[in-house]
């Protein structure tokens, strides 16, 4: 049994303050975290004031939580903060810029976001699409050449490193060549291993050789490792990206209420498959409403998955707290 299983949680939340059912949630099982969106820092909202609520309101709520905040903050389209933070051009116009540049501009997005008290942006994207085609990542990726790629995702991880923030290479083992969203049905790459290894991979590996704390597991499957999806997948999470590739940080999902992850099974047996795969933080974006309740998934948690489980996955997010090098 675990005793509190909501600490392998990440959760989203309506509004621009933390509502009430955020803590009591967080006081009965526990919490690791919230993510931002949109929704929650539309222009003229204090960020620094809702991140220091947010975290005050876990400490009492749940003492011990590493209270953790993340944020989609790509640049391009993908920024959830439009205001106080340095904007980003999307990685693809990025890319093409010297690396010093890169760099620079990482930096002070990062510094900017840990003024506001952001621990973890999830960023950067290191898919790569087919060669000449966008894919469904489109401009969110630096571009198609491995080399490439992996030596921008080098740049941002240090630099975001740098500026104080956490950074989290998305979406392993790649998506770039998927041809279907896996926010609306699960994508089904068919790529050989040794291309795999060769050309996906290659960012992947430069993310987890410059220190990239987390590491986002993708909601697609690639049959020829195995044939259930990444983010619960042992083979990918423990046997290629920790044992070959030597990834010692957090394995967090991509949100579990994507469509990729429907008809699958019920939330809660999806939750303990992921995290017994290897996920140490699960993200619930939308998740306080009625037709998602948490507490069967986190019920689940802690009824069906050992203490030995948790407390692994409860250093390697306390480090990330930290900021300590996996």
């Amino acid at each position: 049994m675990i005793e509190r299983p909501g600490r392998l949680l990440v959760v989203g939340f309506p509004g621009t303050t933390p509502p009430p059912e955020l803590f009591s949630f967080a006081r009965k099982w526990g919490l690791a975290g919230v993510i931002l969106f949109s929704r929650n820092v539309p222009e003229g909202t204090d960020v620094a004031r809702l991140v220091a609520s947010v975290r005050q309101g876990l400490a009492e709520a749940d003492p011990g939580s590493p209270a953790l905040v993340l944020v989609d903050q790509e640049g391009g389209r993908v920024e959830r903060i439009r205001h106080g933070v340095p904007r980003l051009p999307p990685a693809r116009e990025l890319g093409a810029r010297p690396l010093a540049e890169l760099a620079s501009r990482v930096e002070a997005q990062a510094r900017a976001l840990a003024g506001l008290g952001i621990d973890v942006n999830l960023a950067p994207v290191c898919d790569l699409p087919a060669e000449g085609e966008s894919g469904v990542i489109g401009n969110r990726a630096f571009g198609s050449d491995p080399r490439a790629v992996a030596a921008c995702v080098r740049a941002h991880v240090r630099a975001c490193l740098g500026g104080g923030v956490a950074p989290c290479a998305k979406h392993f083992p790649g998506h770039g060549r998927a041809r279907a969203d896996s926010h609306r049905r699960l994508p089904t790459v068919r790529s050989g291993w040794d291309d795999l290894w060769g050309r996906d991979l290659v960012p992947f590996r430069a993310a987890v050789a410059a220190g990239a704390p987390l590491v986002m597991a993708g909601h697609l499957r690639f049959p020829a490792v195995d044939p259930r999806p990444a983010s619960l997948s042992r083979a990918w999470i423990e046997e290629v990206l920790r044992r070959r590739m030597g990834f010692a940080g957090a394995v967090i999902s991509d949100d579990m209420e994507m469509g990729a992850l429907d008809g699958l099974g019920a939330p809660a047996e999806l939750a303990v498959r992921a995290v017994a795969a290897g996920c140490d933080l699960l993200i619930y974006g939308r998740t306080l409403r009625p037709d998602l309740p948490l507490e069967p998934v986190t019920e689940a948690l802690g009824r069906r998955l050992g203490p030995d489980r948790a407390e692994q996955a409860g250093r390697r997010v306390g480090r990330v707290r930290r900021g300590e090098a996996p």
